[in-house]
């Protein structure tokens, strides 16, 4: 750490132990927690040039992180706070005071200080809220009047989306510099030749043979010699590669042979997860038509023209990849049950069933007439037997 005896800045002994006490307090940690610490590249930062501070060392619980030109979190000196989705995608923004369109928060650790000035000399600290409690770390940066030894260099690649496995990514680092040395970083960390990584003679070069999706990221080159150096503006390498493994989720759950059994109008919910770099676009087929073109087909009311095989597709422009088929069936398959049929003794059709069906009405209708007779004949008997008694 460089730090400015320039009286005329009011460095003196206060402010020297000031800068202790900042210091001190940058490395404090919570007691079986990692040290966080900042990261500054280039390492002595030039007037015009731009500068990466990179949060190291960083735990995986993170919630919310916050940028700040002051040696501890203040908010009059707040730059940018973010919510990191994941550890390797964007995350959502919220500029504050202190934030400049210079400053640039190219990931949740990595703030970008594009055509430094003087006046960007200084401490810059991060907080990071996390579920085991809150870290922060600081740092003091210290810009150097510019040097028209070194210029800023330019970066260039033959192509910033390749495939994975197939394509080789070529940069070049071009600078008018001469007697210089030339270091190739990727997010913060310094690459050296090896077995894919292939660095040209003057370093001007640098070829990953068969890219990998672990070679994703920030690429940028440093050009410096003894007194100064100077750094290019970064190059975002995204490898697509095609879709990969398939993952089915059903409702109701499959069997292991693949196959959703369920009643006539009930749902069925189809859902075809894949990843792939470009995202990859999904297909479903029934009985090996194109039937929908998401990632989750639903099935709201089962018909029996619903019955049979499906599968989905993962397609995008680097391959495609298709899943096992699924077979959506009843509980019970009713095709092969033979229906029962009627014995024919005790069956009766055509004459014989109407001459039957009469003979029951006329039977009926006999039973109702006799029992009304026979009532009608009581109360007659009845009445006769009471005039008899009246006339003794």
């Amino acid at each position: 750490m460089e730090l400015s005896r320039d009286h005329q800045h009011g460095c003196g002994s206060p402010w020297k132990r000031f800068l202790l006490i900042a210091i001190l307090l940058s490395f404090w940690t919570h007691p079986g927690f990692a040290e966080i610490f900042i990261n500054t590249v280039p390492t002595q930062p030039m007037e015009g040039g731009n500068m990466l501070l990179i949060a190291l060392n960083t735990p995986d619980d993170i919630l919310n992180a916050t940028w700040y030109s002051w040696f501890r979190p203040w908010y009059p000196a707040m730059i940018v706070s973010c919510i990191p989705t994941n550890r390797t995608g964007p995350c959502a923004q919220v500029f504050s005071p202190a934030h400049t369109t210079r400053k640039i928060l190219t990931h949740w650790n990595i703030l970008e200080i594009r055509n430094l000035t003087l006046s960007d000399t200084g401490f810059y600290s991060l907080l990071l809220d996390t579920e085991s409690g809150p870290r922060n770390a600081s740092t003091y940066i210290k810009v150097k009047q510019a040097d028209d030894s070194i210029s800023k260099p330019k970066i260039s690649a033959n192509t910033t989306v390749p495939v994975a496995e197939i394509d080789s990514v070529v940069f070049t680092c071009h600078t008018n510099a001469t007697n210089v040395k030339i270091l190739w970083f990727n997010g913060g960390v310094l690459l050296s030749g090896g077995e894919r990584l292939q660095l040209s003679s003057d370093n001007r070069t640098l070829t990953i043979l068969r890219v990998t999706l672990g070679d994703q990221g920030l690429y940028y080159c440093r050009v410096e010699n003894n007194l100064t150096s100077a750094t290019s503006d970064t190059i975002q390498l995204t490898v697509n590669y095609s879709p990969s493994q398939i993952f089915l989720f059903t409702h109701p759950t499959r069997s292991y042979e693949n196959v959703i059994t369920s009643d006539l109008n009930y749902s069925v919910v189809l859902n075809c997860e894949v990843s792939g770099s470009p995202s990859p676009l999904v297909f479903w087929f029934f009985n090996g038509t194109e039937c929908w073109n998401r990632s989750v087909y639903v099935i709201q009311r089962l018909s029996p023209k619903d019955l049979g095989n499906y599968f989905c597709m993962a397609r995008n422009s680097v391959g495609q990849q298709t899943s096992p088929s699924i077979q959506v069936r009843l509980p019970q398959d009713n095709s092969d049950i033979e229906p029962i049929e009627p014995d024919p003794i005790y069956s009766l059709s055509g004459a014989p069933a109407i001459c039957l069906t009469v003979a029951g009405i006329a039977g009926i209708i006999f039973f109702i007439g006799g029992m009304t007779y026979s009532v009608l004949n009581r109360k007659s008997v009845r009445k006769g037997k009471s005039q008899e008694c009246g006339c003794i």
